[in-house]
């Protein structure tokens, strides 16, 4: 059976900024070899873990209708959430 689904989300590029870091769970290293940023995704299977995904400048930062929060590439992002007309 295919179903419908209608759901609002909260979207933003992400852009690597302090202001953007301090909204989000998002974990951020510099090293030698440059710079890495993580997304913490609470795990569905066990409360109170957290999956961290890797997490680059461009991706947008996806806030669902009941506070979860995921990443995804752009072309993803349009695919699953195309503008209404």
């Amino acid at each position: 059976m295919i179903k419908t689904y209608i759901t609002t989300v909260k979207a933003e590029v992400f852009d690597g900024s302090e202001e953007m870091m301090s909204r989000y769970p998002i974990r951020h290293y510099s090293d030698d070899w440059g710079e890495s940023w993580y997304l913490d995704i609470p795990s569905r299977l066990t409360p109170g873990q957290n999956n961290p995904s890797n997490l680059l400048k461009g991706q947008y930062i996806v806030t669902n209708s009941n506070g979860r929060v995921f990443n995804l590439w752009p072309n993803d992002f349009y695919d699953l959430f195309p503008e209404e007309e």
